[in-house]
C-alpha cells in the first residue's frame, strides 16, 4: 500500500502518509525502535522504487475518498525504510505539488551527505531530520 492514513500527527495536523518504499524495509539503518521493524535490505544505495506516476495517482484516488473534513494537512513521505533511497523522490514531490497540499519528508539524515538527496529535499515544504546522539558509541548500539 502506498497511501495510509490520514493519521494524526503531534508536529504535521493531519497527515496523509506516503510509503514510496516497497513493503520488504529497505533503509540505511537498523534503529533498534523502529516502529516499522527491522531492517530487511539494509542499504545506503539508492534506487527506483514506486514510479512518481503511481505515487501521484495513489495519492490522488486516495484523496478522492475523504469528506471534506478529512483531507491532510500534509502529504508525508513516511517510508517502510528510508524515503530518501528513492532515487526518484524529487520527481513524486514534483508531481504531488498540483494537490495544493504540503508535503513533508521525514528522513533519519544518513544520505544528506549525498548532494543529490538535498536537492530532492528541498522540493519539499517541511523536511523532519533525526539525531539520536552525538555519540558515536551510543549512535552504533542504536542505529
Amino acid at each position: 500500500m502506498i497511501t495510509f492514513g490520514p493519521v494524526p500527527s503531534r508536529r504535521l495536523g493531519r497527515s496523509l502518509g506516503i510509503n514510496n518504499i516497497p513493503s520488504s524495509k529497505i533503509c540505511s539503518y537498523s534503529c533498534v525502535y523502529c516502529q516499522v521493524g527491522a531492517t530487511k535490505t539494509h542499504t545506503n544505495q539508492r534506487c527506483a522504487c514506486y514510479q512518481p506516476e503511481d505515487i501521484c495517482h495513489a495519492v490522488e484516488q486516495h484523496l478522492e475518498k475523504l469528506q471534506p473534513s478529512e483531507m491532510p494537512d500534509y502529504l508525508t513521505f513516511v517510508a517502510n525504510g528510508e524515503p530518501t533511497l528513492d532515487i526518484n523522490l524529487a520527481a513524486s514531490i514534483s508531481k504531488l505539488k498540483p494537490f495544493g497540499i504540503p508535503i513533508a519528508v521525514i528522513s533519519n539524515a544518513s544520505l544528506l551527505s549525498n548532494p543529490n538527496v538535498r536537492n530532492d529535499l528541498v522540493l519539499a515544504d517541511w523536511v523532519s531530520v533525526k539525531v539520536d546522539t552525538v555519540v558515536e558509541e551510543l549512535w552504533r548500539k542504536q542505529n
